[in-house]
């Protein structure tokens, strides 16, 4: 991928972080990465296809959350819990999570292209296993979102979010559990 190419997707999923899809503009983008408004359409088609570009560069959970539902087990949720706590911790990824998820409020596709990043190939319509992978995700993006605000106990937050995924463990193993009549 090209370095121009990737200073605009930088520079796209800062702004969508701070400002939501409706209020980022290309010309914005364009300046925020240095480069003439002109190359931004010129590597991507539409600010709706460079939003697209960064929630698919953002947004990967799908095989992860594949490799618990196979497992289902408390090992599984931890795991799990941890490769997530991972990416929301990281200051660059964390930042593009928290502006993928402002933008699904601002535009109708953005939720779609969310929910297609969350769901493993195959599980679409698969009864039990999708609404599994949308509570575990929902849990997990309210939990998340409530600490980035500071809404959860200090200690909570604190050495990697060690005591909350504890917490979180036993509802996570469960989702990920033994079908019950699905």
């Amino acid at each position: 991928m090209s370095d121009t190419r990737q200073t605009i997707m930088r520079s796209a999923a800062g702004l969508f972080a701070e400002l939501g899809y409706r209020n980022t503009s290309i010309r914005a983008i364009a300046a925020d990465a240095g480069c003439d408004p002109a190359l931004v359409p010129h590597y991507f088609a539409s600010k709706e296809a460079l939003y697209a570009a960064v929630v698919a560069d953002t947004v990967r959970p799908a095989e992860v959350l594949r490799e618990a539902l196979q497992r289902r087990d408390a090992e599984a949720a931890e795991w799990l819990l941890r490769h997530a706590v991972a990416d929301w911790d990281d200051p660059v990824q964390g930042r593009r999570i928290l502006g993928v998820l402002r933008s699904v409020l601002d535009l109708p596709v953005a939720r779609e292209r969310m929910s297609r990043a969350l769901l493993p190939d195959g599980v679409e319509g698969a009864g039990g296993d999708e609404m599994r992978i949308w509570l575990i995700s929902s849990l997990f993006i309210g939990v998340m979102t409530s600490r980035h605000m500071g809404l959860l106990e200090p200690e909570l937050a604190k050495d990697g979010g060690d005591r909350m995924i504890a917490a979180l463990v036993p509802a996570v193993a469960a989702l990920l559990g033994a079908r019950t009549g699905d």
